[in-house]
């Protein structure tokens, strides 16, 4: 598998006392319409979160973005 699609995040809730990173591989979500944009690796490597959104940007604008529950979806499926 290409490492570059790999897309990690940082669960941090409450500072110190819960931290825990998670990694997801966003290779299969290419296929729909929504996130094949970030099949482009210069797109893919330009994320930038502001804690609550992923975004996803290309010639300065937003091409993909994510919200924090989507992710907490994929992470865990439906027993988010």
């Amino acid at each position: 598998m290409d490492g570059i699609y790999i897309f990690g995040y940082d669960f941090r809730f409450n500072g110190i006392f819960y931290w825990a990173t998670r990694t997801l591989d966003m290779k299969p979500k290419f296929i729909f319409y929504r996130f094949g944009v970030l099949s482009n690796p210069e797109v893919f490597a330009s994320a930038n979160t502001d804690g609550n959104f992923v975004r996803w940007y290309k010639d300065g604008l937003v091409v993909a973005e994510l919200g924090f529950a989507e992710i907490m979806k994929m992470v865990l499926g439906e027993a988010y």
